[in-house]
């Protein structure tokens, strides 16, 4: 007698019925049904009525279509869309409702949230644990996936756009995470909301590969321990990240760039503790790197690059690393409102390259021979009087900058690298090809733009001046 033949219990025949009852016992006793159904549901039929005739396991498919409704899904059934079906709340309140456990959510289109943010409305509010939405267009919402309470959520390759009839106060998030732990959120485009992902009392959360741009902080996490997030673009936002009042966050390999204004930071830190920074590119921002009340962090193989300000230290900040980073082109290297005798700014391998380092290295060792003032005279006058910053790259300024030089006069303050890098690191994963991808690397054709509007004063002048000697000939 072959294996396959073989009766499942002694002296019993092996028949369809044995093997029939055989999946039913296996289905009890690992908790799966044995038969999960699909239920269709046509444009104008009701949602709600499919979700009560289903069971643990089924899979609702829409039809492609509108389908107007909102609902409550209290069974863990698989809804999907195939990538053509659109769910419409009416902008009357939460459009899906997720309170079972192992829901899945796929390829559906969700729109039309009401607008009372006081009422947690939003296209999809989970109220389970082990939910997972993925690959759906999330349109004209409040917020968009709010994860309330439930954990070891799976948010993976959504689309999530805010509404721009509303003023950014009263707009929700794109995702917003409270009380909620271990979850996973990659893959996702978000843009147009209040903050891309919002963090509160949310723990060991792991972020990556998103898109947030055009938003007022790309992350924000308040509250929020032991968290990471690795590989995501931040763009054209008020702050690529906001960490606050949270400890032990860590990440790389990501890029906070074109963040632009009178209050935008490429990264802003705020009563923190224990962040760890590696390999990520902070490119072309106002502020790159602003931090008040943040302690015991290090900053290692970052390129800073092309920012206004480079870094920003408050009051508070103490005992934190920066070693091994590239700070090229950036107007101004370091802005202190206070005394710093605690950054560190070298490990035991050395210090930091910097693009407006002009020491020497006799011994070719790599490491100047010089310690560099990290604060420049200009820098020190800033901090007291931020309108000096109009004439930063006046020729009066620098006029000053070599005087002070020449012969100091001025205490430039503490912040010293002591064992600076004649050459720039190559941090290879440092994202900058991705930013290549998205051009966002200056721009030749905006830099001749701006110098011809820099010469074209200065040519009008110099006609004006010529025409009027002429007159004076005549």
């Amino acid at each position: 007698m072959s294996s396959s033949s073989v009766p499942p219990f002694p002296g019993t025949p092996f028949t369809a019925r044995t093997a029939g009852l055989c999946l039913v016992v296996a289905a009890l006793l690992t908790g799966v049904p044995a038969l999960a159904e699909i239920h269709t549901v046509a444009v104008g039929e009701s949602i709600s009525g499919a979700l009560t005739r289903a069971q643990p396991g089924d899979t609702i498919r829409l039809a492609p279509g509108d389908h107007r409704e909102r609902f409550v899904i209290d069974v863990p059934v698989t809804l999907t869309g195939d990538g053509a079906a659109r769910v419409l709340g009416g902008y009357e309140g939460t459009v899906v409702h997720v309170t079972a456990p192992g829901t899945v959510l796929e390829e559906l289109e969700i729109a039309e949230a009401g607008p009372h943010l006081t009422k947690d409305m939003a296209c999809v509010l989970v109220e389970a644990d082990d939910v997972t939405v993925r690959e759906c267009s999330i349109r004209e919402s409040l917020h968009g996936i709010y994860v309330k309470g439930g954990s070891r959520a799976r948010i993976l390759d959504n689309r999530v756009e805010g509404r721009l009839d509303l003023i950014e106060s009263d707009r929700g998030n794109g995702i917003h995470l409270w009380n909620s732990h271990n979850n996973r959120v990659a893959g996702n485009e978000i843009f147009h909301t209040r903050d891309g992902i919002y963090f509160s009392f949310a723990n060991e959360t792991a972020i990556e590969n998103n898109h947030i741009h055009d938003v007022r902080y790309g992350l924000h996490y308040m509250y929020s321990n032991d968290n990471s997030f690795s590989d995501n673009l931040f763009e054209h936002n008020v702050a690529g990240a906001a960490l606050m009042y949270s400890e032990r966050i860590s990440f790389e390999r990501n890029t906070f760039a074109r963040c632009r204004g009178f209050r935008a930071y490429g990264l802003l830190l705020q009563s923190m503790s224990e962040v760890t920074s590696r390999q990520n590119l902070i490119l072309d921002n106002s502020r790159g790197i602003f931090m008040n009340n943040t302690d015991s962090s290090v900053f290692e193989r970052n390129d800073v690059v092309d920012n206004d300000l480079a870094v920003q230290l408050n009051g508070g900040c103490d005992e934190n690393r920066f070693a091994a980073n590239n700070f090229l082109g950036n107007l101004t290297e370091l802005l202190l409102d206070v005394s710093d005798l605690e950054t560190l700014w070298a490990n035991d391998e050395g210090g930091n390259h910097w693009s407006s380092y002009r020491g020497y290295d006799l011994d070719r060792d790599g490491i100047g021979d010089v310690p560099f003032s990290i604060q420049n005279v200009f820098q020190v006058l800033e901090s007291d009087v931020p309108e000096v910053r109009f004439y930063l790259l006046s020729p009066a300024a620098e006029v000053l900058r070599a005087a002070e030089e020449g012969l100091p006069i001025l205490r430039l303050g503490d912040a010293q690298d002591p064992a600076p890098r004649m050459q720039a690191m190559v941090n290879e994963d440092v994202p900058w090809e991705r930013a290549r991808e998205r051009s966002l690397e200056p721009s030749t054709g905006w830099a001749i733009f701006y110098l011809a509007g820099t010469l074209l004063p200065l040519g009008a002048l110099a006609l004006l001046g010529r025409a009027g000697k002429n007159g004076g000939a005549r």
